[in-house]
């Protein structure tokens, strides 16, 4: 529990809050607001959890969103301004000021410790996160457990425990698409645009060989229209971590090059690259992907909502 705070202190520090200097995370704890506005989505929302923890009782989970903070799973966009906990204690949900309390009386919740935090298992992570949250969150998360080694048999076990009906069907549909050969959110979110428009299950992670050896591993194959499909994310451009000594430059002439190689092979027909704002909801990954020759019907203009 965190000390308490004098009197004198106390009415400091909420001058401070009100003047913009210190951000307030959970029950009686602030942070300062330069450092709280530079850290990452993840380390905010990790602030927020530990805050709410320290001023609640014993026996909450940290759950859904939250719980892929803590597992340090992907994810994009913004956090839930709130912590998502489950409750074992209740049958009713409650919506406190700083955090979300996910009734689950009489149900057997799987949990794992993340550095002291009790936290929900990956594969209960994941089936929560299919069940509350849209299709594209999901299948991001859903991808990113099967990585690791999640089964999914144990994923559908998992939804089949559930006495909720609402959302089991997408939450079915969307552990039947999700696949461990999936490397990345673009990729995850692609995949499941891919399937709402109607198109054949592509071939994931496909080697291309050329005449010396291997080529290319593209992020989607469809053979029987001839076409490469690749995510082009910002990462391998800004992570220098990812692009190791070669600078931003040199990784457009590298992908450009690798592209000119894959259209000279005789059985690709053409190659399309997709953004993160053409598979977002309204984006333009139904006319690129149709131009690129694949069979998108002519009525869908926009990425559909997911």
């Amino acid at each position: 529990m965190p000390s308490p705070i004098d009197p004198s202190a106390a009415r400091s520090l909420r001058r401070e809050r009100q003047q913009g200097a210190h951000v307030r995370v959970g029950p009686g704890i602030s942070t300062p607001a330069s450092a709280f506005r530079d850290a990452s989505e993840p380390v905010r929302h990790r602030a927020r959890i530990e805050a709410v923890l320290a001023a609640s009782h014993d026996g909450l989970v940290v759950s859904h969103a939250s719980a892929v903070v803590l597992h340090g799973l992907p994810w994009f966009g913004s956090l839930p301004d709130r912590v998502l906990l489950t409750d074992t204690s209740r049958d009713r949900a409650q919506r406190l000021r700083f955090s979300d309390k996910v009734p689950a009386r009489g149900r057997s919740v799987g949990t794992s410790v993340v550095d002291g935090m009790v936290v929900t298992d990956l594969c209960t992570t994941a089936v929560d996160v299919a069940l509350r949250h849209d299709q594209g969150h999901a299948i991001v998360v859903l991808d990113a457990v099967l990585r690791r080694g999640i089964d999914k048999a144990a994923l559908v076990a998992e939804l089949e425990s559930r006495s909720t009906r609402r959302g089991r069907a997408r939450a079915r549909a969307l552990i039947e698409l999700a696949d461990a050969e999936i490397e990345s959110p673009g990729e995850s979110i692609a995949h499941l645009v891919m399937r709402d428009l109607g198109l054949p299950e592509p071939e994931l992670q496909h080697e291309f060989h050329g005449p010396g050896g291997f080529l290319a591993r593209v992020d989607f194959w469809f053979p029987d229209h001839g076409v490469v499909v690749e995510f082009d994310g910002v990462t391998k451009y800004r992570d220098r971590a990812v692009r190791g000594d070669l600078t931003a430059e040199d990784v457009v002439v590298a992908e450009k090059f690798r592209e000119d190689q894959l259209r000279r092979l005789v059985e690709v027909n053409s190659v399309a690259r997709l953004t993160w704002r053409d598979v977002m909801p309204g984006g333009e990954a139904p006319p690129v992907l149709r131009r690129a020759g694949l069979p998108v019907p002519r009525a869908i203009h926009r990425t559909p909502a997911w």
